[in-house]
């Protein structure tokens, strides 16, 4: 270290004038004691030489205990303060053998502490980082951060998606400028003004960008205060994708009334008759004709709550399938054979179109032949009199599909996506809402097909016609519904 630096220091000052005062006055009290007694001169000149003599004695003393202290107490106050600014790979000096030689030993062991400790917390940080920021990428639903000002400070991938925010940096953007969703952001900006501790829950529709289907968002906002816990320091908004489940209990609801409604009105039908056959005075005739039609309704109303539970047990996985190796071609004939009355009475033609040979399928024979008996009743039922019906068996590599082509009412666009839900029917032409059905034909159709892993399809026009397709795979075995207990009548 230069001596310009000692000289500057606080310490060299403080022992300087501390040596010189320690020097000076018993060299001083020496002298005036000896000059009384052997007569030595007490000039000024004299004095001021012993008094030169002591600093410089004094400034010798004082230079070289600095360089043993100073000097090595400088570099430890260096080093500490790099340390003190994060550095950890910094060291103190272990070369002297006194005191501050052990005291940087002990200070080196303690940042040696420090910085595993650093390097352990650091590393946690990071891994709490990747895994909160894992979490967010992944979660299925939306979140927002922001802060009091309701600028955002963080939002997730899904969310932006649901926004259609194009940004990968969003921070510090408005809300209504990034969101674009008066609703959402008023709501934010509510829960924004000051911290209560309280939740908000409120639920927003979202228009999908084909602006076709409408999403609906539960959004729930978290308020997190600052550090003192008074101020509002975070808002998280969290949000949920419920059309689904609005949906689902949409479906309830209009299924409980359909239920009720087609219950009702046979069971009214064979109340109101029984009555009237309870007349003594009725005549033959008459109770005939009261008895076919309580007979008509009671077949409706079985035929109802058959379908309605043979639909509920393949859903449920209960339904047994019993597979046993049949030929396609035969089964439709026979579908045609014991149903053409059907046509008959209506005058529409049939045509069959099928090639002479078809593969084998192992299938539920009972349960394809209900299926392809409710396409072809549909067919028959919403088809003009002197019409035609059309049915094509097609055969490829991997699979059999039956065809069941109509030129009866057709189906609206509108209709389509609802034509295999439980008791729906279409109203849009007013012959077909005269048609009496249960709405229960094509979705238990369709939930036969795909027990057996094929697909059943329709298309359709509003007044010219319907064609369901049902395609099965060859494959024996493949079993599209979990669950579903199957028996392969071959290894019976």
């Amino acid at each position: 270290m230069k001596v310009s630096v000692l000289i500057k220091s606080s310490l060299f000052k403080k022992s300087f004038g501390a040596i010189s005062l320690g020097l000076a006055a018993p060299i001083l009290g020496l002298w005036f004691y000896f000059s009384g007694a052997i007569g030595v001169s007490t000039e000024p000149l004299a004095i001021a030489a012993i008094l030169l003599g002591v600093l410089g004695l004094a400034g010798l003393i004082t230079l070289y205990l600095s360089k043993q202290v100073i000097e090595p107490l400088d570099h430890f106050i260096q080093t500490a303060t790099e340390i003190a600014r994060g550095d950890f790979f910094q060291k103190f000096s272990e070369e002297a053998n006194d005191e501050t030689g052990r005291l940087a030993r002990l200070m080196n062991y303690i940042v040696e502490d420090l910085r595993i400790n650093k390097k352990r917390k650091v590393s946690e940080r990071l891994r709490e980082k990747y895994k909160t920021q894992s979490i967010l990428e992944n979660i299925a639903d939306g979140v927002i951060l922001t802060d009091s000002q309701s600028r955002i400070s963080l939002m997730n991938p899904i969310a932006k998606e649901w926004f259609r925010v194009n940004y990968s940096a969003v921070e510090d953007e408005s809300t209504g400028h990034m969101l674009r969703h008066d609703e959402l952001v008023r709501f934010i900006r509510e829960h924004s003004c000051a911290y209560t501790g309280k939740r908000g829950t409120t639920e927003i529709s979202l228009t999908s960008q084909d602006d076709r289907r409408v999403k609906i968002l539960q959004v729930t906002t978290v308020q997190i205060p600052d550090t003192d816990g008074q101020d509002l320091a975070f808002v998280v908004t969290v949000l949920h994708d419920i059309t689904r489940e609005k949906e689902v209990d949409r479906l309830k609801t209009e299924l409980v009334s359909m239920v009720a409604h087609e219950l009702r009105s046979p069971l009214t039908c064979i109340s109101g008759f029984s009555e009237l056959l309870l007349d003594a005075a009725i005549e033959r005739e008459q109770a005939e004709e009261y008895a076919t039609i309580i007979l008509k309704e009671s077949n409706r109303l079985n035929d109802l709550i058959n379908k309605f539970l043979d639909i509920s047990k393949i859903e449920a996985g209960k339904s047994q399938i019993r597979k046993s190796p049949v030929d396609m071609r035969m089964l439709v004939q026979k579908v045609l054979d014991f149903n053409m009355q059907l046509a008959d009475k209506k005058q529409i033609t049939v045509n069959f179109d099928a090639p002479d040979q078809v593969s084998t399928l192992s299938l539920d024979r009972d349960l394809i032949e209900q299926a392809i008996l409710n396409l072809f009743s549909n067919a028959v039922k919403y088809s003009d009199t002197h019409s035609q019906v059309q049915l094509r068996l097609v055969e490829s590599a991997q699979t059999v599909t039956v065809e069941v082509q109509d030129n009866g009412f057709g189906i609206s666009e509108d209709a389509l996506p609802h034509i295999f839900e439980k008791f729906y029917r279409v109203t849009d032409n007013e012959e077909a809402r005269e048609t009496t059905g249960t709405g229960l034909g094509l979705p238990l159709a369709k939930e036969i097909v795909e027990a057996h892993g094929g697909t059943i399809e329709v298309n359709s026009r509003s007044g010219q016609g319907s064609t369901f397709t049902v395609t099965l795979p060859k494959k024996r075995g493949e079993i599209a519904e979990e669950g579903a207990q199957v028996v392969d009548e071959d290894m019976l």
